[in-house]
């Protein structure tokens, strides 16, 4: 079935601060169900006490003014907001399973509740394409950039911090649905559980890259169901080797329908395969003919854009000029 983007980020628009719609959120080692915690004190704790639908009580997370979160029931009585405490910041671990919720609400079948497991299932996917992959946050902007990664996309952040996640395991720490740039945002804005965030509503950092230099390298996925198709004239001329030069470099692409691989080792008449390959990148076709790729290991954006007569013309990271040449 076909992603739809729209109806997942509304689905996060509508449930960015409350639980999903299975009732469910997760603690770092349980799930916790909103009808049972209601009435029974599932976890336990020692502050519980019952929050009947009855009484007008209704579950949120919101700010601890700690910079942290608490999961609580709430209801305002007599022009006062009242609180029971569910469970404070600590343990809560809900991101997710929350976008898997996100997601199936955009009509995919996906319930990861961990999120390596997340990323591996979504990389793994038909209709998503990995864009970059473990790179650091201005090449990930670089993409954001570039318009190729779209609202409803996702992104993973692998912990690189010694002392962060985990207690600094190198590993997929975080999980977080990228939504646009809205909110006032400029940077691009993203959406997750623990701690909640929806642009322009969030009491905490929701930019996509959420903490500074050091602590995360980003991962983004892009779901590919409304891409645009390539005009199919210009798409058949481009199969085939390439010779790039640029800044006293040369390299060579082997291009592919959506797909390239380069290499710096000339090829040979008749090769088909980059034996090893430097880097390989999706590229995407505008209605103009501009082709832009996104390089995976680096996170580089480099756009081709066609010339009088034929052919194209390349620039690096919207800086650095090169020369096309098609081989054979």
């Amino acid at each position: 079935m076909a992603y739809k983007r729209n109806d997942a980020v509304k689905f996060a628009d509508a449930r960015w601060n409350i639980p999903a719609d299975d009732g469910v959120f997760w603690l770092s080692n349980q799930s916790v169900s909103i009808d049972q915690v209601r009435l029974h004190n599932v976890i336990p704790t020692p502050f519980w006490k019952k929050a009947p639908v009855a009484d007008g009580w209704k579950p949120f997370f919101v700010d601890d003014g700690s910079g942290g979160e608490k999961a609580v029931f709430q209801r305002v009585s007599s022009g006062v907001t009242e609180e029971i405490l569910i469970n404070p910041w600590d343990g809560i671990a809900d991101c997710a399973h929350f976008l898997s919720r996100c997601l199936t609400a955009g009509g995919l079948k996906i319930a990861e509740r961990g999120v390596p497991s997340l990323v591996n299932t979504l990389q793994q996917l038909a209709n998503t394409k990995t864009l970059c992959e473990r790179v650091p946050r201005e090449a990930g902007q670089r993409v954001i950039d570039s318009d190729v990664f779209k609202p409803g996309d996702m992104v993973g952040y692998f912990n690189i911090d010694p002392a962060g996640d985990y207690g600094g395991k190198k590993q997929y720490s975080h999980s977080a649905m990228y939504v646009g740039k809205i909110g006032g945002s400029t940077d691009g804005g993203i959406t997750c559980h623990t701690i909640c965030r929806f642009p322009g509503r969030s009491w905490v950092e929701d930019s996509w890259w959420l903490k500074p230099p050091g602590h995360y390298a980003y991962t983004l996925i892009h779901f590919s169901d409304d891409d645009p198709r390539p005009d199919p004239v210009k798409a058949a001329a481009l199969p085939g080797w390439w010779q790039l030069d640029y800044s006293g470099r040369t390299e060579y692409y082997l291009m592919q329908a959506g797909s390239a691989t380069y290499t710096k080792r000339a090829p040979t008449k008749g090769q088909t395969v980059v034996h090893v390959p430097e880097g390989t990148a999706y590229w995407f076709m505008a209605a103009n003919g501009e082709i832009t790729f996104a390089w995976r290991k680096s996170g580089t954006v480099e756009v081709w854009t066609p010339v009088a007569g034929g052919g194209y013309t390349s620039k690096i990271n919207d800086a650095t000029p090169g020369v096309l040449t098609k081989l054979f």
